[in-house]
């Protein structure tokens, strides 16, 4: 500590001797000003808001600079990662039979973002399809996690065809044909080529008057 002190020290002591040499005036009112003056032209510009956006620009460009090229933006999480963020949104089913089906779900790159105080890689989650933009639906991931969170896809979920119908094909039961008996009637053809019906009964009395008529006519009278 007193070594840092003497440092300190020699190091005002050497502004001084340097503002002396300079023409300066032997007074701490003149060596204050010169101090000053230092302060504002060196120094602040190395703080506060324009030293601050210079860090910001810098993650952002990393983060940029991660996602950048050809299929690079389409990168895969967990399902138990997802979740969460699907609870907040409409009509998810599609996409949840989607990455069920898969094993993990996907979600593409939107651009850096701050979220809950934190520097975050923003990505859309396109539940109504990979093809159509879905600015309002965003996962969040801190900057710092992304090594652990997301793996690259390599390709678009459309290419791999991973959107595709998971609703299972229900079966309609077969219908048993109804079969009616006609119970004491047949189908009998007539002589126009159409069918007629006839009573088993009325046949059986049809012969009997025959046969009467048979015995009538070997009747002697």
């Amino acid at each position: 500590m007193e070594t840092q002190k003497q440092y300190d020290d020699e190091m005002i002591i050497g502004l001084f001797n340097n503002f002396i040499e300079e023409g300066g005036e032997p007074k701490v009112t003149s060596f204050k000003k010169h101090l000053d003056q230092i302060i504002n032209v060196k120094i602040k510009p190395l703080c506060g808001r324009s030293a601050k956006t210079g860090l910001v620009d810098d993650w952002r460009s990393e983060v940029k600079a991660r996602f950048s090229g050809r299929g690079a933006k389409w990168v895969k999480v967990a399902i138990d990662d997802i979740i969460p963020t699907l609870e907040g949104f409409d009509d998810t089913g599609d996409y949840m039979g989607w990455i069920q089906a898969a094993g993990f779900a996907w979600i593409r790159f939107a651009g850096p973002r701050v979220a809950n105080g934190s520097n975050c890689a923003a990505f859309e989650v396109r539940t109504g399809g990979s093809t159509i933009d879905h600015p309002k639906q965003l996962h969040y991931i801190p900057a710092q996690l992304l090594g652990d969170k997301i793996e690259a896809l390599n390709s678009t979920p459309h290419a791999m065809r991973l959107e595709v119908a998971t609703t299972p094909v229900v079966e309609e039961p077969e219908v048993e044909e109804e079969v009616f008996e006609l119970s004491g009637y047949e189908l009998n053809p007539d002589d126009d080529g159409g069918s007629a019906w006839a009573e088993d009964g009325d046949e059986d009395m049809m012969g009997d008057i025959e046969e009467l008529m048979d015995d009538e006519d070997n009747l002697d009278f």
